[in-house]
């Protein structure tokens, strides 16, 4: 039986070659779809009565994963600049971050609004969340698609500490468009999620 492990070794190596980001085979879990992928995350890994943080605006499917799951929404709104650019309000989403909240949608790059998180953003997001204890589950799916001069990173290669706490989810359905194939791929660390 074909167990996935061509398609995993790709993964593994892509991610060496593009992010530097050293993973394992076993940690790439395929799913049918990046949409799936933060829903069973916010299934699995958050109680009724827990909450689910997104950074607004956002890409609808993410905006609507905390009550598509029976889970309560919390939000943090990006700040718009005068150029047009958004910024992370960091006041805002340290205080949305509450006792309650279990998981932290992250969209990057963000869709609708273009940000390329930089890795000090980044790094500063996943403070916060590992000091709440809410966990980290990234839709990179825009990955590839970014304007020359940017380097998109990938949350959970910053550190192993960080990759403990995160899911990240990709696919090639943007980058190659084959939306059809519906297929998506976690990688997931951390052996116990």
């Amino acid at each position: 039986p074909n167990d996935g492990l061509p398609l995993r070794q790709v993964i593994v190596e892509r991610m060496a070659n593009r992010y530097r980001w050293e993973i394992e085979p076993e940690e790439v879990v395929l799913l049918p779809g990046v949409v799936t992928g933060f829903n069973l995350a916010s299934h699995a890994f958050v109680a009724q009565g827990e909450g689910v943080l997104v950074q607004t605006p956002v890409y609808p499917p993410i905006l609507r994963a905390a009550e598509a799951t029976g889970k309560l929404r919390q939000e943090m709104e990006l700040l718009r600049n005068e150029d047009g650019s958004y910024a992370v309000d960091w006041p805002a989403f340290e205080a949305a971050l509450t006792p309650q909240t279990r998981l932290f949608i992250l969209c990057n790059p963000h869709n609708p609004v273009g940000k390329v998180f930089t890795p000090g953003e980044l790094e500063h997001m996943a403070e916060l969340c590992l000091r709440q204890g809410a966990l980290i589950c990234s839709d990179e799916i825009h990955s590839d698609l970014l304007f020359p001069g940017r380097q998109h990173t990938p949350i959970a290669a910053l550190h192993p500490e960080i990759a403990q706490n995160s899911i990240t989810l990709i696919a090639p359905s943007k980058t190659f468009n084959i939306a059809g194939l519906e297929c998506s791929i976690a990688i997931i660390p951390n052996r116990e999620l």
